[in-house]
């Protein structure tokens, strides 16, 4: 079946995403793939990431203000500062995973479908 999907958005509007089963139902809102869109939002990550970035900012404005109060030698605060600055990248690296992880999954449903609809022959890629 082709057409649009049935179901409402959170927001109570209707959806307008193409329905792609006999259930008149868009991939994000069929029910049999529940569990791959809630690996797939990964929300607990971006949560943690968030809290992470406000305790280097925490941790950044009390060096900072110790360095300027005289309580930490300004050699030991660069090698401070360096770690923190470490740490940020790896906070960003592993944004930046998360997100690759995420629109991979999308791109593998985008296919399935794709690969459905045509009946299973693949017109692109390997």
């Amino acid at each position: 079946m082709s057409g649009v999907c049935t179901a409402s958005k959170r927001d109570g509007a209707l959806c307008t995403l193409p329905s792609n089963g006999s259930n008149g139902l868009c991939w994000a809102h069929d029910p049999a793939n529940q569990e791959k869109r809630r690996r797939g939002q990964s929300r607990g990550g971006r949560a943690k990431a968030s809290g992470e970035v406000r305790d280097l900012k925490r941790q950044l404005e009390g060096l900072a203000a110790d360095v300027l109060a005289g309580r930490v030698d300004r050699g030991d605060a660069v090698a401070v500062n360096q770690i923190l600055n470490t740490r940020a990248r790896l906070i960003e690296i592993e944004r930046k995973v998360r997100e690759a992880e995420e629109i991979e999954a999308r791109i593998d449903a985008l296919e399935r479908d794709a690969e459905g609809r045509r009946g299973g022959s693949r017109t692109w890629g390997a």
